[in-house]
């Protein structure tokens, strides 16, 4: 289905008819097609790093859940940057192969966000794809702020709680404030602000630190590591060279 034939994208008819796409090979044609030539290059650059990195550390099952959720989780960021609904379904892969690797490491406030990704994120766009991806993105106004504020703060108080009191992290602050950072940026996904960027640069510099320090202290996975630090690129092509910059820009010279 092209991006204008749906009408909202939220009766039932229409979010069968999502779903179904998922099993068509226009639904990954359309996915993959139309990015900005530096999201591709971006791309290519990015697996090659991934994997070049996990088989430098050798292939074990946490190196290989790694390497395939980092693939997958960075190929589905630059579907976000591409406003391509695909990102729903490889999210929806990632989250759960990161989520194991982050269970194995304690970073459980990681898991939490995650999962709220699939959830918020991965779910809504396989479901609602051709909705939010016909909506308007919007530049940054009192109800964004208001909705991120709230977010942010509601999300911390609950993820350093459990970090310290029910599923004891060896990273507390760090674990909760990187989540709640992402937590936040995704809210801001779905609302469809363009400001969603500074967010998930902030959170990727937050993961870096995370995995990082989880990786010196043992449990080392510098394939997440690399993994986030491709995250920033895809952060900065967004702020900055993609339709969310130039959507922004054309409201702006109206």
């Amino acid at each position: 289905m092209a991006e204008n034939e749906t009408t909202n994208g939220f009766s039932w008819p229409e979010v069968k008819e999502n779903m179904k796409q998922i099993f068509t090979w226009s639904y990954y044609k359309e996915g993959f097609s139309g990015w900005d030539r530096s999201s591709y290059v971006w791309l290519v650059i990015g697996l090659l790093v991934i994997v070049t990195t996990g088989l430098a550390h050798g292939l074990n099952y946490l190196s290989v859940m790694s390497m395939l959720g980092g693939a997958i989780g960075f190929t589905c960021t630059l579907a976000i940057t591409a406003n391509r609904r695909i990102n729903g379904l490889l999210g929806f892969i990632s989250a759960v192969l990161i989520s194991i690797v982050a269970f194995h490491s304690k970073n459980y406030s990681d898991i939490v966000v995650q999962m709220i990704y699939l959830v918020t994120l991965d779910l809504n766009f396989m479901f609602f794809g051709n909705a939010w991806q016909n909506r308007k993105i919007k530049a940054m106004d009192n109800h964004g702020w208001i909705l991120a504020s709230l977010t942010a703060v509601v999300a911390f108080i609950l993820l350093y709680l459990m970090d310290t009191h029910l599923l004891i992290s060896p990273r507390p602050v760090i674990d909760a404030l990187s989540a709640t950072i992402g937590i936040t940026g995704a809210v801001l996904t779905v609302s469809k602000y363009r400001s969603q960027y500074w967010m998930w640069t902030l959170q990727g510099i937050m993961s870096v630190t995370l995995w990082g320090l989880t990786a010196l202290q043992g449990d080392a996975n510098w394939v997440l590591f690399a993994t986030y630090i491709l995250y920033l690129g895809n952060d900065v092509l967004g702020l900055f060279f993609s339709p969310w910059a130039r959507a922004i820009k054309a409201e702006m010279n109206k």
